[in-house]
């Protein structure tokens, strides 16, 4: 899988050029920003990092998680959220372009991955509950697995829960901080690419918590300060990408999240598979960017065997930015 087949060149480049001017007009109250300690660790160790689109970004002294901070309130991100032309833009056009390859390259191998957990943790026949189901692609593919008796998603988008209702699936239409035992339990959640969007993700985590039975898994994904292309590129990686990604946690930082929010960690693996090609197409987008040589010479090289044994290597010893854990929530 190539960066280009997921996120092609125009349609990507459109919705970045969209939210950098919407990170300006919709956040010119910076006097209302909340100064916040690290959203990971909790700690408040803050050393000053870079400022990209009018947001601070920090690192954790104690944890070495990447974060926003002052960040905006949440009605100023709900306002964001509901009315901002790049989030329309990714709901629509990205979304449409995109799509079938996707299904292929991601939420197939996701599901497929589901069901080897299923009877991997003897959860065959039970119950899976996606976090943000949004227009139920890895719904559809995880029923089509037939590991699980119900399939059902959490979404807060009316719109996006009625998509996944048209499709034939159960959709609690709240926040996942506002999730209740009486929405539960289920054996196994999922929660792919949202921390990084969060004010605050121990909140999260606790809802996540509530519909979890005893000793139930959730599976989450997240970017990380401590990944392949976001400690070369820094400022210049097309993922931190305010107020859109505010929280990039480190391994370490991520485990004190979760012991703090109830939850045990079970697995954790960095299984990204673009690295490599994301740091290769922002140095030729933009040349002027100043790397290690040696690096430099790496990703640029025209052997794609030595890129693709590279991007192995981030991979295989948990030096990739996409982070993927599996944890179990804690008996009480």
């Amino acid at each position: 899988m190539k960066e280009q087949d997921i996120r092609p060149a125009d349609i990507f480049a459109r919705y970045l050029e969209l939210a950098k001017q919407d990170a300006h007009d919709f956040f010119q109250e910076q006097g209302r920003f909340v100064a916040v300690a690290c959203p990971v660790c909790a700690e408040d160790r803050p050393r000053d990092a870079f400022v990209k689109d009018g947001f601070s970004y920090v690192v954790c002294q104690a944890c070495g998680s990447l974060y926003n901070t002052p960040r905006p309130p949440l009605d100023m991100i709900g306002r964001y959220y509901e009315q901002a032309p790049s989030v329309k833009y990714w709901a629509t056009d990205f979304y449409k372009a995109t799509e079938a390859a996707r299904r292929e390259s991601m939420f197939a191998p996701r599901a497929a991955h589901l069901a080897g957990l299923a009877r991997d943790y003897g959860m065959e026949g039970g119950s899976l509950l996606d976090l943000g189901s949004g227009f139920g692609i890895l719904l559809e593919e995880v029923a089509k697995t037939g590991a699980f008796a119900q399939v059902r998603g959490v979404d807060c988008s009316p719109d996006l829960a009625a998509v996944c209702r048209d499709k034939g699936f159960e959709v609690i239409g709240k926040n996942v901080e506002d999730l209740t035992p009486a929405d539960g339990p289920v054996d196994l959640a999922v929660s792919f690419e949202v921390l990084e969007h969060l004010f605050d993700p121990a909140v999260f985590l606790r809802g996540a918590g509530q519909v979890l039975r005893p000793g139930g898994l959730l599976l989450l994904t997240t970017l990380t300060s401590d990944g392949f292309d976001l400690r070369l590129l820094g400022p210049h990686a097309k993922a931190v990408q305010p107020p859109y990604h505010i929280n990039f946690p480190s391994r370490a930082g991520l485990e004190r999240l979760l012991a703090r929010s109830g939850f045990k960690l079970l697995e954790l693996t960095t299984p990204g598979r673009l690295d490599v090609d994301i740091v290769r197409n922002t140095l030729a987008e933009n040349p002027a960017i100043e790397l290690d040589p040696l690096w430099a010479d790496l990703v640029g090289s025209e052997d794609e065997k030595l890129r693709a044994g590279l991007q192995e290597f981030l991979a295989q010893n948990r030096l990739s930015s996409h982070l993927m854990l599996l944890v179990a929530k804690e008996a009480a």
